[in-house]
């Protein structure tokens, strides 16, 4: 021990070393923390444009479903609300038109395999959005 050691000892003196980057420390975590603000802001937008998304294929699923239910029950195409679903949900189940044959179980009902094929595959295109939108545009933290 030095001199000046000894001495603080007998007097009950001690002395405690002073990290001297501390300023820096603290510039360090307030740059840290201000990435982490700034990429939270931009994963809430992210997520909220997957929302979006998903609303929109939600409602399009919304359509389908509505489509398979109307066809099922036989209602008149000539209806007003009957011919206004199948001409909007048209573009969305020609690709699969030809796909198989719809079972016509009796009478006008007919079950539209093609539509339910068209629903998983647009709900599985719906996720696969949402999955592109958060890996090219949302940031880690």
């Amino acid at each position: 021990m030095t001199g000046n050691e000894l001495r603080n000892q007998e007097l009950g003196r001690h002395e405690e070393k002073v990290d001297r980057n501390v300023e820096h420390h603290q510039a360090v975590n307030l740059g840290e923390k201000k990435r982490g603000i700034a990429a939270a802001n931009q994963n809430s937008f992210v997520a909220r444009l997957v929302n979006i998304v998903y609303f929109l294929f939600g409602a399009l699923e919304l359509l389908l479903a509505v489509r398979v239910i109307l066809h099922l029950l036989g209602v008149n195409a000539d209806n007003g609300f009957a011919s206004f679903i199948y001409g909007l949900s048209a573009p969305f189940v020609a690709l699969f038109a030809s796909l198989l044959q719809n079972p016509t179980p009796g009478g006008a009902s007919v079950l539209e395999i093609t539509t339910l094929i068209a629903m998983l595959v647009w709900a599985i295109a719906a996720w696969l959005v949402g999955r592109l939108i958060w890996l090219v545009m949302s940031r880690p933290r």
